[in-house]
């Protein structure tokens, strides 16, 4: 049953691609799944040199890439679900493209990223070697419901895990200060970490934990902080999270600003100028990735947005513009009608100068890679 849900994973991929349906990392787990349920239980799944599995609201897709950065400058190969689908489908899938028709595989170590309400259910299939939880912030409420849900989840899955395995959490997070207690392996704490941070093209202080993240996991997998840190050298950052892709003459900068939290941190580095640029676009979407429920904009710190706003041209965009420019209204902000433009691919283009950062959540992120470079995630 094995290498027939590897066979119809690599059949589904290809077709996914020939007819430009998908990037093809999700339907081959979600056909497999409905087979063969079980099927990361099976023995044959393995991960020589370590299996890391990390969850979170913010900061999944940077951490899981810096972690595969460090075990790849080593010469460990690693699967990685790196076009961010992070579902129990997404996982499966990556696991099975990585072999070939006879099982056979070349990657040493798996590093994923999990959807925090599906990280549970993969907790019951696999025991991972390093569990790293970053942090818990209201995100997608239509989905997931307030965050104590999720957090009661967890707490009952990490009691449950084995102490083979070893918790990489962060120090700061209150909400986490009874897995200590809970969970009965090995607890590795993080936090901020500017020294370490400037080792990479990284900015912000959310981005100075996911490096120590990283770091902490490092050593959970053997290595020496010093080797771990060096092989963070080129590191280049994940897409739409500080990415800076050339349009024409223009340049633009993307940062993801899905939930309340990581809008937040991406308008402290426009305040603090870790980041700047004479035009800001905001793009609002509320497609299934993002959730439909759009009032979490309401959570955006008021203060900051007018901060961050503040000398600089204000562009509106996405399917709930509208949505945006109302926000944005509130907060003091005031938009000219002539900015306010529903389709992405007008704004993009119109952006005045030579160099714009643009704010937008999950899905509209997706679409301005799209119109940008022709592809939404790699």
């Amino acid at each position: 049953m094995f290498y027939l849900a590897i066979l119809i994973s690599k059949v589904t991929h290809f077709l996914t691609n020939l007819l430009k349906v998908g990037s093809g990392y999700t339907f081959p787990g979600y056909i497999v799944l409905n087979i063969y349920p079980n099927i990361l239980r099976s023995k044959k799944i393995k991960f020589p040199k370590g299996l890391v599995i990390i969850s979170g609201t913010n900061g999944k897709t940077t951490t899981a890439k810096l972690v595969t950065h460090v075990l790849e400058k080593k010469g460990i190969k690693v699967v990685h679900n790196k076009s961010g689908s992070n579902l129990l489908r997404g996982i499966v899938s990556a696991i099975l493209l990585d072999r070939d028709i006879f099982g056979k595989t070349k990657s040493l170590a798996g590093v994923f990223e999990v959807d925090e309400f599906s990280l549970p259910l993969l907790l019951k299939q696999l025991t991972p070697d390093v569990l790293v939880l970053l942090n818990l912030s209201r995100d997608q409420l239509d989905r997931y419901g307030e965050v104590d849900i999720v957090l009661d989840k967890w707490k009952k899955a990490v009691s449950s895990l084995s102490p083979s395995c070893t918790l990489v959490i962060d120090s700061t997070q209150e909400r986490f200060k009874d897995f200590s207690k809970i969970f009965r392996g090995k607890t590795l704490p993080f936090d901020a970490d500017s020294v370490c941070l400037k080792k990479t093209c990284l900015v912000g202080d959310f981005n100075a934990k996911n490096v120590s993240a990283a770091i902490e996991t490092a050593r959970a997998l053997g290595f020496e902080k010093k080797e771990a840190l060096e092989n963070l050298e080129n590191f280049e950052v994940a897409y739409g999270r500080g990415e800076e892709i050339a349009f024409g003459k223009k340049t633009l900068h993307i940062f993801l600003a899905k939930n309340p939290a990581s809008f937040n941190n991406n308008l402290d580095l426009l305040i603090k100028k870790e980041v700047d640029a004479p035009t800001l676009l905001f793009v609002l979407n509320d497609n299934i990735p993002d959730g439909r429920d759009v009032s979490w904009i309401y959570d955006i710190n008021p203060e900051k947005l007018y901060k961050a706003c503040s000398g600089k041209k204000i562009f509106v965009s996405g399917k709930r513009y509208l949505d945006m420019a109302v926000r944005l209204s509130y907060a003091g902000i005031e938009v000219e009608g002539k900015n306010l433009k529903k389709n992405l691919k007008s704004a993009l283009s119109e952006m005045p100068g030579e160099s714009t950062i643009v704010l937008p959540n999950y899905s509209a992120m997706l679409d301005t890679r799209k119109i940008l470079t022709g592809r939404k995630i790699l």
